[in-house]
């Protein structure tokens, strides 16, 4: 994780009491600090409160909800996130009994970031939970300044197209790659590549942000690119884009 723990903010919704304070408890003793809710409008109440002590943080960096409760479940739950603007980007894990197929199609439909099967190692929830919270950030470059990712590009345009470094100048060479990017990814990889953020690119492509969020997500998983700028790097080495 780029930022430790004790920094991040986890609400956890579950109507059972003791699994409720089993996960809290558990990534509390991991050190992230942690918001325990025995239903989905308590839990939605507390996510749009604008302020957490003593992480400062104005949204929680992930939700994590039980699918099966009663009054409003974790999709109905989910999707009323979805619905807040202050709130649609942040990751959401839903947990759900083994075989639950239907529930998994329809979290992943309503924009669910990951699922958590019953019964589930400790071990996984942890690292679900820091991987989702983590891919937020690379998305969103919440870890990059602005100037720094533009520094970033000037770089690679330098080191790629007027050295020859493995790139797709006249002096350069376009790498071989047998990634294939659908039209939408595309787009979205050449916003990326002019230093764009999620949310301006979501703009421009004439995406939801989660949307955007999602394309990303697939390229970055294609690729195997660990951050926005090993990403771009990717796209001008291999003749994606034209920088």
């Amino acid at each position: 994780m780029w930022r430790k723990r004790s920094t991040c903010w986890v609400i956890v919704v579950d109507d059972e009491e003791p699994t409720r304070k089993a996960i809290g408890q558990l990534l509390y003793d991991f050190g992230y600090q942690v918001t325990a809710c025995a239903d989905g409008n308590t839990a939605l109440k507390v996510a749009l409160s604008k302020s957490h002590e003593p992480t400062g943080n104005s949204v929680p960096d992930a939700i994590i909800t039980d699918v099966c409760m009663p009054g409003m479940d974790g999709i109905e739950l989910l999707q009323k996130i979805r619905d807040e603007e202050t709130l649609l980007e942040v990751p959401v894990v839903l947990v759900t009994a083994k075989g639950m197929t239907q529930d998994r199609i329809a979290g992943y439909d309503s924009g669910a970031d990951s699922y958590l099967t019953k019964p589930f190692d400790p071990d996984e929830l942890v690292a679900i939970v820091d991987n989702v919270i983590e891919r937020h950030e690379t998305l969103n470059g919440a870890n990059i300044e602005v100037d720094d990712l533009k520094r970033d590009l000037n770089e690679i345009k330098y080191l790629l197209l007027e050295e020859g470094g493995g790139g797709a100048g006249v002096n350069g060479f376009v790498e071989k790659t047998n990634v294939f990017l659908a039209p939408d990814e595309r787009q979205v990889l050449e916003l990326l590549c002019k230093g764009l953020m999620t949310k301006e690119i979501a703009v421009k492509a004439n995406l939801s942000t989660r949307r955007a969020e999602q394309l990303l997500t697939r390229m970055f998983r294609k690729t195997k690119a660990k951050n926005r700028t090993e990403l771009v790097r990717w796209a001008v080495s291999t003749g994606n884009v034209q920088l």
